[in-house]
């Protein structure tokens, strides 16, 4: 160690006095401003040089250029030299403009030696800004330093590079730092706070609304990573994509903060999309304009995905900004535009959907226009729409919560409601049934009395019957007494034949019947005459005996006929009455 430490100091002590008393290079002094260019400042091709040979070989001829050209050599040390007149040291940034890979050499006094701080795309040094490197000017001395500038990954073009060499002070670099990471980190902590707030809440209810704007935090959350750079600081990797093919010479490049930034502003804008949907219930309410914002938030994500991989495999890289942010535009506008159709449809949600979405979409539209003017996007408009959106949308789902409870309420009691008339109807419903059942109680013992009397009623014509043939017989055989016995008293005979005579009226019997009958069958008769009123007496007769459902014997006997002469009789009656 001691071998190689003396040869150093020498070579530092021998640099450093040569630097401050030559002055060889035309320099720069510093004054009180926050920063500086370094616009003179000399370039040598690279052949292999260390920083020892650069110190130590006389030979080698810095030229006064601000110009690298990438066809002299794919890396160059660069030589600059600023003048510190204050007594005390100074401890400025330096950055160099474009994403070259470098490594920045200078003189610590303090330590005796060169430090080497390595700055770039490729440069893991735990920076927000990795081109940006630490320097400490020494007092009332001249300060040289060195930049070793690679140009391996950007010499394809061929085209010259003009290097831009800025100093800032680092107390004004760190005040600008301290606030930038301040804003970060409030909208960091509020975006997290929000974001698993939201998730619990929609694990809770299951609300779709809540886990689309979850989608559309955590994109936010990405894209502020991303765009204020915090990658370079959260993630060790150093991946990134260069395009030298450039028409103007600038070299642009597509590292994991512009992936964050591309993945971030999809979910924004596809979870906003989702949740205008859910939120509004555009597919019953609005179909034309659900349809609308599906097709432009998933073309968006389309144009997003292949600019990506493109872009990430190597296969073409562009930077499609202006489409983009017009894709931008028009999902802002799809969805500003429901709103307003289903607030004029009246729509319950709709009013605090358009008061949740006004200062998020004025801001996100002011940052599309200005990217789309300026190509660059704003420092301030990302944050105001972040901040924004997590205070408006707070209140949209907090009113959401409202209309939720409002409507379960009106559900309850349109339950209730249902709920007393099932059980009114289930009530009308008994008592028709016991009504039925008292019916069907009244009408089987109806049946039952018309039974008994059409029962009664056979019983008596049979009875009848057999009178009238009873009397018959006895008119019989009182005649025949008469011609057996001739000197029998004849008024004697005469009396008896007269009173079988008197009992025997068939008719008004029939008529004893008939009247009978239509105390069991009212108007039957009236109404039989009025549809066939060609039926004899002795058809009507015959249809009563058949209504009372008696037997073709019974009738027989009754009419004292054959029941042979009953059935043809029957047939004959139905024939008439086209039965």
């Amino acid at each position: 160690m001691r071998h190689r430490t003396i040869p150093y100091l020498v070579i530092f002590l021998l640099s450093y006095f040569l630097m401050s008393v030559v002055g060889t290079v035309t320099a720069q002094v510093i004054n009180n401003a926050p920063s500086f260019n370094i616009k003179n400042y000399q370039v040598l091709p690279n052949a292999g040089y260390s920083l020892k040979k650069i110190l130590t070989d006389t030979t080698l001829k810095f030229a006064a250029d601000s110009v690298l050209r990438p066809a002299a050599g794919k890396s160059y040390w660069v030589k600059a030299k600023c003048y510190n007149p204050y007594p005390n040291t100074e401890k400025y940034i330096v950055s160099i403009s474009g994403p070259v890979n470098n490594t920045l050499y200078y003189a610590d006094s303090t330590q005796s030696k060169w430090l080497a701080s390595p700055a770039g795309l490729s440069a893991s040094n735990g920076r927000r800004l990795p081109f940006t490197v630490p320097f400490t000017l020494h007092p009332k001395a001249w300060n040289t330093f060195y930049l070793k500038v690679d140009l391996g990954n950007i010499d394809a073009n061929g085209r010259p590079i003009q290097l831009d060499i800025s100093l800032d002070k680092e107390i004004s670099f760190s005040a600008r730092e301290k606030a930038i990471t301040t804003s970060y980190l409030i909208c960091f902590v509020a975006l997290m706070s929000f974001l698993c707030y939201n998730l619990y809440i929609y694990f809770l209810l299951k609300d779709k609304v809540y886990l689309y704007y979850v989608y559309a935090q955590l994109g936010a959350l990405l894209y502020i990573t991303g765009t204020y750079r915090y990658c370079n600081v959260l993630f060790p990797i150093r991946l990134f994509i260069q395009n030298p093919f450039t028409a103007d010479g600038y070299v642009e490049y597509f590292n994991i903060n512009s992936f964050f930034i591309h993945l971030g502003v999809s979910l924004i804008f596809w979870g906003f999309a989702q949740f205008t949907r859910c939120y509004l219930n555009t597919k019953e309410l609005l179909p034309r304009c659900d349809k609308l914002i599906q097709i432009l938030a998933n073309t968006y994500i389309a144009i997003e995905a292949t600019h990506t991989l493109l872009t990430i495999t190597g296969i073409y890289f562009f930077e499609p900004i202006l489409l983009d942010n017009i894709f931008v535009l028009a999902v802002i506008a799809s969805c500003v535009v429901s709103g307003f159709i289903a607030y004029k449809s009246r729509a319950k949600a709709a009013l605090h959907f358009l008061a949740a979405i006004l200062l998020p979409v004025i801001f996100t539209a002011l940052q599309s226009g200005y990217i789309i003017i300026y190509e660059k996007t704003s420092p301030l408009f990302p944050v105001i729409a972040v901040l924004s959106q997590i205070l408006t949308f707070a209140v949209a789902l907090v009113a959401r919560v409202k209309l939720i409870n409002e409507d379960l309420h009106e559900k309850a009691l349109r339950a209730v409601k249902l709920e007393n008339e099932r059980l009114l109807m289930e009530q009308e419903n008994m008592i028709i049934t016991l009504s039925i059942e008292l019916e069907k109680e009244r009408n089987a013992k109806l049946q039952h009395t018309l039974e008994a009397n059409q029962r009664e009623l056979v019983g008596n014509s049979v009875y009848i019957h057999q009178k009238n043939k009873l009397l018959a017989d006895l008119k019989i055989q009182v005649k025949d007494i008469g011609a057996l016995y001739p000197d029998a008293d004849i008024a004697t005979l005469k009396s008896i034949q007269s009173s079988i005579k008197d009992s025997e009226y068939l008719d008004e019997e029939w008529d004893k019947f008939k009247i009978h009958f239509e105390q069991l069958h009212p108007s039957f008769f009236t109404n039989l005459q009025a549809s066939h009123p060609k039926l004899t007496k002795y058809e009507l007769r015959l249809y009563a005996y058949f209504h009372i459902n008696m037997s073709t014997k019974e009738i027989a006997t009754l009419l004292n006929i054959a029941p042979s002469s009953v059935r043809q009789a029957k047939a004959r009656l139905n024939k008439k009455m086209n039965c």
